[in-house]
């Protein structure tokens, strides 16, 4: 009996971690069953995908992953409901497989006709003063619009990293964290790649400056740029998840150390199987 119970601790304690599903708001697994012609399950939330171009569905880091060849492939995630006018505090969060270490690409975004803007860049960020290169570097960015005066335009919040090595084909963790302090009247972000801790930044914004819902649907592998793409993604995606909170460095190794394929229950309910045995 006592080995019996030895050994149940043993297995629990080697339990592959569960997702974080406080603050959850969307999670595409991109396992093959999630699938619908041409539909991509929300697995959490309400924000199924459509698949544009010809993307693929390949072995990933857990399960399987979304393989785009950089011509035209890309996920429309839709405007996130009303997630964009929540992006007050956020946590984005993939997993990335890239060899592509020059050319400008696109892991997510969504742009509108001016604001707002958000999304993610690797080898370079392109704006309205054209394309910056930055050759195996991420950027981050984040818009602010002036509720008050509109005038004023929009305020965007760059963070860049320096040159990673993520980009010899192999699985990387990508998170960025956008942290809203009210009191402090600024936003803070932090970007990890495999845990450690990679850039931050902050942005002085005063009651008026604000998000805004998106107006423009959220592309994943592609720039959206007022209803065009570009910028594809060259490699594969898998594990993609919005929170609407950010996570915490402890919560950013826990999903980072989560090996088991999607494994929780649809919001509002715990996690299964190893969120009930974590549970004990």
């Amino acid at each position: 009996m006592t080995f019996a119970i030895i050994m149940g601790v043993f297995s629990l304690n080697a339990a592959p971690a569960s997702v974080v599903t406080d603050g959850l708001v969307s999670y595409w697994p991109f396992d093959n069953e999630h699938f619908i012609n041409d539909t991509v399950k929300d697995v959490w939330g309400n924000n199924n995908g459509t698949l544009r171009g010809n993307p693929k569905v390949v072995p990933g880091h857990v399960g399987e992953a979304l393989a785009f060849d950089g011509a035209g492939d890309f996920v429309n995630l839709t405007t996130l409901g009303d997630f964009g006018k929540k992006i007050g505090s956020f946590t984005f969060e993939a997993w990335i497989k890239t060899s592509n270490e020059t050319d400008w690409m696109t892991l997510i975004n969504t742009h509108g006709e001016e604001c707002p803007y958000w999304g993610i860049e690797l080898n370079g960020v392109k704006n309205k003063d054209g394309l910056h290169r930055g050759t195996r570097r991420i950027f981050f960015g984040n818009s602010f619009l002036n509720e008050k005066n509109r005038k004023k335009g929009c305020e965007t919040l760059f963070v860049g990293s320096g040159s990673l090595n993520i980009y010899e084909g192999e699985w990387h963790h990508i998170v960025y964290i956008y942290e809203h302090l009210m009191e402090e009247e600024k936003g803070k972000e932090f970007t990890y790649i495999d845990t450690m801790p990679k850039g931050k930044g902050t942005i002085s914004l005063a009651d008026e400056w604000t998000s805004f819902p998106f107006t423009e649907p959220v592309h994943l592998g592609a720039r959206n740029f007022r209803g065009k793409s570009d910028g594809y993604f060259e490699g594969m995606i898998d594990e993609v998840r919005f929170y609407d909170r950010p996570l915490t460095a402890d919560e950013v190794i826990q999903n980072f150390e989560s090996t088991e394929p999607y494994n929780v229950a649809p919001k509002g309910k715990l996690s299964t199987v190893w969120g009930a045995l974590k549970a004990k």
